[in-house]
């Protein structure tokens, strides 16, 4: 029997018999797609069911069982007596003459909100999956306890009242709160309330709420030069006016800053270890900028981001505790101290600012998970993140000892490494005038990460440095990665020297 021209056509299905997805959704989805493109138009009719049952070597009953699919969808139509059709009125979507690529030019006709323009044009680097040496704030995933903290997550997971199951509290885990409050007083000083801790889903979600509740347009933001790089972009997004702190021995410029940029709303600092130039606020800085923000009503976002790891001496308290006039919102992340996975972060407000910071919170949705928060807090009781802490103290000291002697011996020609008592990276500045940016961007095509110091800084410094992650790097990987890194450093020298 000859084939109609649509059962030659349908004969051109593909079935995949070992496939996961049953043979009758194969089925549905080819003609699905068929009917759309327009290769079955309106009113076509099918084959029958024992003809394209035949066609494609399947039973009936799936045959029919893909036509009453289609038929209550309204792709086809059953007439009686007639057979089956394609519906009438179905307007196929006529496709774009090429694919659109990322870098397509063609994408320009999408108009796109002002405030995706900004997140577009942010120097915030997006870098997720897996990550390459020496890539900024990745800790030592190597060594991090999986199978103890799995036990914490299943026990969690299997509590008696299923509280864990469900949407979590408004503030996030009281357990949690708890726990965090307790370490807070035993690791960095600070005498708060439970009840002033908000959890966060990492440090950033924190920055996006302190930007919405605590800014308007036009309101001065004091912050550092280089400095944090998402929080700064997120502050932009409120149309806030950025003003570039300069850093210097002691911390943030104050003097410069109150001499340039009078009355701000917000100061954001990372006194404990600055990010990314590592120095340490002294304690007259401190206490001289706590002065300025109580006089000035001003509020403070002390980013305490790795505090944990200081290498010479113990840290020192957390501004926040030299607080006493509530001026301070405290920003804190396990996501450097643990692993960045749990997306685990919190922040400390005065008591008549935690409503507000929660109910804003719940309304972007963005909690973190309760079977992880309760794990956590069980995981801090139990002593196991302080004893976590400590053997990673000892590891990135040995981790950033190993990395400066592989660089003296291996990038000194194309490198300075600076010295850093505190930390995940180091700093070190390029040598020929090698352009920062350039450099990241020729190591990272050959499997060496970085940062550039440059997308930091709202202001250019005058300085031309890569950021260097030390903490996640394995010892042992460390002398051929750093030769590597110096040889490619040394082709861009000679490429210059060339032109």
């Amino acid at each position: 029997m000859a084939k109609s021209a649509t059962g030659a056509l349908l004969a051109t299905i593909e079935i995949e018999r070992d496939a996961p997805t049953p043979i009758y959704r194969q089925i549905e989805n080819c003609l699905r797609r068929m009917i759309l493109d327009g290769a079955l138009p309106s009113r076509q009719k099918l084959p029958s069911t024992r003809e394209f049952a035949q066609e494609l070597g399947v039973s009936r009953i799936t045959v029919k069982t893909v036509y009453e699919q289609l038929i209550s969808e309204g792709y086809a139509e059953a007439k009686t007596g007639a057979g089956t059709f394609v519906s009438d009125g179905l307007v196929a979507e006529k496709p774009l003459a090429h694919k659109l690529n990322k870098s397509d030019p063609t994408r320009r006709m999408y108009q796109f909100s002002e405030i995706a323009e900004k997140i577009n044009s942010s120097k915030a680097s997006v870098r997720f999956g897996s990550t390459k040496a020496f890539r900024p704030g990745v800790p030592a995933l190597d060594k991090f306890p999986i199978k103890r903290w799995n036990k914490y997550v299943a026990a969690a997971s299997v509590q008696d009242d299923r509280r864990n199951l469900s949407y979590g509290e408004l503030f996030g885990s009281t357990n949690l709160r708890r726990s965090i409050a307790t370490h807070l007083a035993d690791a960095r000083g600070m005498n708060v309330d439970h009840e002033q801790i908000i959890i966060t889903s990492g440090a950033q979600q924190a920055f996006v709420l302190i930007s919405i509740i605590m800014l308007n347009a036009q309101d001065t933001v004091w912050y550092e030069n280089p400095g944090h790089i998402a929080g700064r972009d997120i502050m932009s997004l409120i149309g806030a006016n950025i003003a570039p702190i300069s850093i210097d021995k002691d911390g943030l410029d104050l003097a410069q800053a109150i001499a340039n940029h009078p009355k701000p709303k917000l100061i954001f600092t990372t006194p404990s270890h600055q990010q990314p130039l590592g120095i340490t606020m002294s304690l007259r800085r401190r206490l001289a900028l706590l002065k300025y923000a109580f006089e000035s009503d001003a509020w403070i976002i002390e980013d305490d981001y790795d505090s944990e790891f200081r290498y010479r001496g113990r840290p020192l308290p957390a501004l926040s505790a030299l607080d006493k006039n509530g001026r301070v919102l405290y920003v804190g992340t396990f996501s450097k101290s643990l692993c960045s996975a749990a997306r685990l972060g919190y922040v400390v407000v005065p008591h008549w600012l935690v409503q507000t910071f929660a109910k804003t919170r719940n309304l972007l949705g963005q909690s973190s998970s309760p079977v992880t928060e309760e794990a956590l807090s069980k995981f801090i009781n139990d002593g196991r993140f302080a004893e976590h802490i400590r053997k990673m103290r000892r590891l990135y000291r040995d981790r950033r000892d190993m990395l400066l002697a592989c660089l003296l011996e291996h990038c000194h020609e194309s490198l300075i490494p600076q010295q850093s008592d505190a930390g995940m990276h180091i700093i070190a500045d390029l040598k020929h005038g090698i352009d920062d940016q350039h450099a990241h961007q020729f190591l990272l095509e050959h499997g060496i990460d970085s940062l550039p110091l440059s997308v930091y800084c709202i202001r250019p410094i005058n300085r031309s440095s890569l950021v260097l992650g030390f903490s996640g790097v394995p010892r042992k990987a460390m002398p051929k990665l750093t030769r590597k890194m110096g040889t490619k450093l040394l082709e861009i020298h000679s490429a210059r020297k060339v032109i």
